[in-house]
C-alpha cells in the first residue's frame, strides 16, 4: 500500500470530525419534535473505507429550544500490510447561542480516547483521559467567535461570500483561524430528490474543505464535503436520509 494511503486511513479521525461536529447546529426550534437521520459514506484514493450515522433530535433546557446531536464512526480497512480501525462515538449538545456540551470516545487502532466538554460562564472546561491518562483544559470563552460545532458559514450567500473567524475546533481543542468562502448554489440529489445546497469552501492550519450544505427547518444539513489535510484527501456523501416522530425527550446534560 503507497504511504499516502496509510496516511489518508490515519487521519481519518481527524477527517470525520471535521464534517460532522461541524453540522450540529439546527436553526431555533419550531415545536418540531422529530429527529434527522443521516447516512454516510467515507471514500479515500477511491477506496469506500468507512461509514457514518448522524442523528439530530430538539429538547428543552430551561424555556430554551435546544438539539441534541449524536453520531458513530466506524472505520475498518484491512490489506495486506496493513489494517486500520476506528470506532468513534460523538455527542454535542446546542443552543441559539452555540455548542455548550460535547463528549467524544474513540477506539483508534487500539488506543482509547475519551474526551468530554462543557462551557461555564469562562469558558470551555475539557478533560482528556488518553488510555487511562488524565488531564485537564480550559479554553476562555473570549478566545473564539464559534466553535465547530456551531456551523457559522450557514447563513453565508451572495450578500456574504467571505469571512474569517476564530474557531474552537473540538477535535484539537484549539482555536483556529478559518476562512470561509461562498462559491454557489447547487443542486445535489438525495433518495431520488433534489436538494438545494450551498457550496461553502473554508480552510484553516490543518485541512481545506468544499461543502455542500442545506438549511430548512431543522437547520443545517451535510450532503457532501471534499477534504484535504497534511495526511491525505477524502469525499464524503450522504447515502440515506429520513426524518422520524422523536422517540424521547433528550436529556439535559448540564
Amino acid at each position: 500500500m503507497n504511504i499516502s494511503f496509510k496516511k489518508a486511513l490515519v487521519n481519518l479521525s481527524i477527517i470525520l470530525c471535521i464534517l460532522f461536529a461541524s453540522g450540529v447546529v439546527f436553526c431555533s426550534g419550531d415545536g418540531s419534535h422529530t429527529a434527522r437521520e443521516s447516512s454516510y459514506s467515507v471514500f479515500s484514493h477511491g477506496f469506500k473505507v468507512g461509514q457514518v450515522k448522524t442523528v439530530c433530535e430538539p429538547f428543552s433546557r430551561g424555556n430554551k429550544k435546544c438539539f441534541k446531536f449524536q453520531s458513530e464512526t466506524l472505520v475498518h480497512a484491512n490489506f495486506l500490510f496493513y489494517s486500520y480501525g476506528l470506532d468513534k462515538k460523538e455527542e454535542a449538545l446546542v443552543a441559539d447561542d452555540g455548542a455548550f456540551y460535547y463528549k467524544r470516545t474513540s477506539l483508534q487502532n487500539g488506543k482509547a480516547q475519551l474526551v468530554e466538554g462543557q462551557l461555564q460562564k469562562n469558558g470551555f472546561y475539557f478533560t482528556i483521559e488518553d488510555n487511562g491518562d488524565k488531564r485537564t483544559q480550559v479554553i476562555d470563552r473570549g478566545e473564539y467567535d464559534f466553535t465547530t460545532l456551531d456551523c457559522p458559514e450557514f447563513n453565508m450567500g451572495p450578500d456574504e461570500k467571505e469571512k474569517t473567524l476564530r474557531v474552537l475546533d473540538f477535535e484539537h481543542l484549539t482555536v483556529l483561524k478559518r476562512s470561509y468562502k461562498w462559491l454557489k448554489d447547487e443542486d445535489i440529489q438525495v433518495d431520488g430528490k433534489l436538494i438545494k445546497c450551498k457550496v461553502i469552501e473554508f480552510s484553516d492550519s490543518y485541512k481545506k474543505c468544499r461543502r455542500w450544505v442545506k438549511i430548512d427547518e431543522l437547520g443545517v444539513l451535510v450532503v457532501r464535503q471534499d477534504g484535504k489535510g497534511k495526511e491525505g484527501s477524502y469525499t464524503t456523501r450522504i447515502v440515506s436520509l429520513s426524518v422520524k416522530p422523536q422517540a424521547k425527550t433528550a436529556k439535559n446534560n448540564s
